[in-house]
């Protein structure tokens, strides 16, 4: 583990689901290790999800910061950019909006973080019927629910374990940008996301195919970092194509750094 004292920020993507969004940070506010800085990056929703952001009050701790952009297509790469520039914590935890973090999210990642390495963790799935209403009470309950009602799926990513399974991994077989963390100096030297990607899919490989080129290992956790995906119709992947020849020309090219990332939203020194 890296010696010291550190930070941990969230950084929480979305676009015009207000109301997962509104259990997501509900459930922010039961971490038991709550994050320095909730940052939302908003890829150009409507005032609905304004209003449910601001409604949210976490209390002392953590700050928050509404980071948005209009909304020209799928941009998560850019807007995630966005955020990345204006955190403030020296290590921070990816989460989608529509993604329910256990209590112990945040201390997971915490506890789980090395020096020159990212986290990949994994998520439990819950299906149509049950995305409506999970989450809105109690963890235990709900789950319970929703297993009896042959509404969760990925069982062995729903519970905790009393000690979590980490591996050391170079492929990026269950790569995703909902339950993943890095150090951001990292993420800085590889110059974030690379905004030549617009559209759904493959950002997140991408990156990491620059992260590990760089040096930085993936740690690939089970049973801690746990999380809760609730259904939503799929989003078009009429960009994948284009999308996938990216992610292998970065493969190809054993690239280190994007052209179009962060450095666009960091201040000039």
């Amino acid at each position: 583990m890296r010696k010291g004292v550190f930070s941990i920020g969230l950084i929480i993507n979305t676009y015009e689901q207000p109301e997962p969004l509104a259990r997501v940070l509900e459930w922010v506010s039961r971490q038991r290790l709550p994050p320095r800085e909730v940052l939302l990056a908003d890829d150009g929703s409507g005032p609905e999800t304004r209003d449910a952001f601001g409604k949210w009050n976490p209390g002392p701790s953590p700050r928050k910061e509404h980071v948005w952009q209009e909304h020209q297509g799928f941009r998560r790469a850019r807007i995630l950019n966005e955020a990345i520039a204006r955190a403030q914590s020296d290590y921070l935890v990816f989460l989608d909006g529509d993604t329910l973090p256990h209590p112990q999210f945040t201390e997971d990642h915490r506890k789980l973080a090395r020096a020159r390495a990212f986290l990949q963790g994994h998520r439990a799935l819950v299906k149509e019927r049950a995305s409506a209403w999970y989450g809105r009470r109690g963890l235990a309950g709900d789950r319970w629910r929703a297993l009896m009602q042959g509404q969760l799926g990925g069982l062995k990513h729903a519970f905790r374990w009393p000690r979590p399974w980490v591996q050391r991994r170079e492929d990026l077989r269950g790569i995703r940008g909902c339950n993943l963390s890095a150090w951001r100096e990292d993420l800085v030297q590889v110059n974030g996301f690379n905004e030549a990607f617009v559209g759904w899919g493959r950002e997140d490989s991408e990156l990491v195919v620059r992260l590990m080129n760089s040096g930085v290992r993936r740690l690939d956790v089970r049973g801690w970092a746990v999380c809760y995906h609730l259904w939503h119709p799929a989003l078009s992947r009429a960009r994948l194509p284009a999308n996938d020849e990216l992610l292998a020309r970065a493969q190809r090219e054993h690239a280190t750094r994007c052209e179009l990332g962060l450095s666009r939203h960091l201040p000039i020194k």
